[in-house]
């Protein structure tokens, strides 16, 4: 059986007991941050579980390596053009995003206006969007 790499998740959650000592309560709450890429979102205490939950939100930079995430965050088409429309995209850089639309329409590709807006961006290697 070949050995699959597994993504990680978007979203991670600590939960931190009230009995555990202040070291071991740093070193649950950190552990995110030091292992991965991850944020900090949110801290609760879960009265009914005893313990305090902390909500981490892996960075917008490590979801871009994800494979069903390009660099701006626009996610993949399950119609297997991205590759194509990219190229149209990185070799029509200067058009218009409509302009693009319309190219990209008469070579039989379909994609939304912010998908060929972000694209462009990623094409020029400009821009900066954060996911959320």
């Amino acid at each position: 059986m070949e050995a699959t790499e597994r993504m990680q998740p978007v979203i991670r959650v600590v939960d931190v007991p009230d009995a555990a000592t202040a070291e071991e309560a740093e070193r649950l709450m950190n552990g995110p941050c030091d292992q991965a890429n991850y944020l900090l979102v949110n801290v609760l205490y879960m009265e009914p579980l005893r313990s305090t939950r902390a909500v981490y939100r892996l960075s917008a930079r490590d979801q871009a390596v994800r494979p069903d995430i390009t660099t701006m965050g626009t996610r993949s088409a399950p119609d297997g053009k991205d590759a194509a429309a990219r190229a149209v995209i990185a070799a029509n850089s200067a058009m218009t995003v409509p302009a693009l639309i319309a190219k990209l329409a008469a070579l039989g590709i379909d994609r939304k206006k912010t998908w060929v807006a972000y694209a462009r961006l990623d094409a020029r290697g400009a821009g900066t969007r954060l996911t959320g």
